[in-house]
């Protein structure tokens, strides 16, 4: 180990499977290494490794995953002094072949979004399937260099703070600010059990789906159209966009809103049946 490299071991608590955390300096001087080792995705990211391994050791079968290190290669700080984003390499093996299997990861933590769809009646609408659904749904539409697409559109959502489980009320709050609508978080109906995760490969990152069926005039309607909107001190710059539900599969690529629609159509189907009982 270079000098300029900092070491820590932790032994996880229910596997007791020892695991080095190797933190370069010029990565350290960006953010501390206690301070990285506290950054909630990671700390997930270890009990949920801690599980597996558990879960492994109590299974008969022969083949095994061995974690025993990861090397952090960047971090990013927001500009709260919050860490954002980190990114490593778990040296990562599968037994008895003692194989390397790949353990690039991006951390960035967990995310809820929201399908909001706008009705302009009260005409029973509930048991109809998207692609039949004429009233709208609210889009948010901002640059995402990491695609890129200068003008993306996407359900509204947002990053969850920390692991807490508040799934509803971040969900409510962040529609809020992108959108400003207040909805209540009793009026969010959840479209996952556990959350989905949008690229296992590389990424920590899982999103819990949420929809929300919520009446308005013509006027408001018309209000939020083209509405600007995010936190523009965090360089959130969000117009809102007004899409029909029935044309939201060609309106957009984003895997959040698609997998969001799928979830709802299934959600219809199952109110269709249960009426047809």
């Amino acid at each position: 180990m270079s000098s300029n490299t900092y070491l820590t071991k932790r032994v996880l608590p229910e596997s007791r499977a020892e695991i080095e955390i190797e933190c370069p300096a010029h990565i350290s001087s960006i953010a501390p290494l206690a301070d990285i080792e506290r950054f909630p995705p990671l700390v997930y990211w270890l009990n949920n490794l801690d599980r597996q391994i558990f879960k492994q050791q109590a299974s008969s079968a022969d083949a095994a995953v061995v974690v025993d290190r990861i090397s952090l290669q960047s971090v990013d700080v927001f500009k709260s002094g919050k860490i954002g984003f980190v990114k490593f390499a778990a040296s990562a093996r599968r037994m008895p072949e003692n194989k390397s299997i790949p353990g690039v990861v991006f951390l960035r933590g967990g995310a809820v979004a929201v399908l909001l769809i706008l009705r302009t009646s009260d005409r029973a609408k509930r048991h109809v399937l998207s692609f039949q659904d004429s009233d709208h749904v609210v889009l948010t539409v901002q640059p995402r260099i990491a695609v890129p697409d200068l003008d993306c559109a996407e359900i509204p959502a947002g990053m969850l703070d920390g692991q807490n489980g508040e799934f509803s009320g971040t969900a409510a709050r962040e529609l809020e600010e992108e959108t400003g609508l207040v909805i209540g978080a009793d009026e969010l109906v959840e479209l996952t059990d556990k959350g989905v995760h949008p690229s296992p490969g590389a990424c920590d990152e899982f999103l819990r789906l949420f929809a929300c069926e919520k009446y308005v005039s013509e006027n408001e309607l018309e209000a939020i159209k083209g509405k600007l909107s995010g936190l523009r001190d965090e360089g959130e710059f969000i117009t809102l966009r007004l899409a029909r539900m029935k044309d939201l599969c060609r309106e957009t690529s984003d895997m959040k809103t698609l997998a969001a629609l799928c979830l709802w159509d299934r959600l219809v189907s199952e109110r269709i049946a249960t009426c047809a009982e």
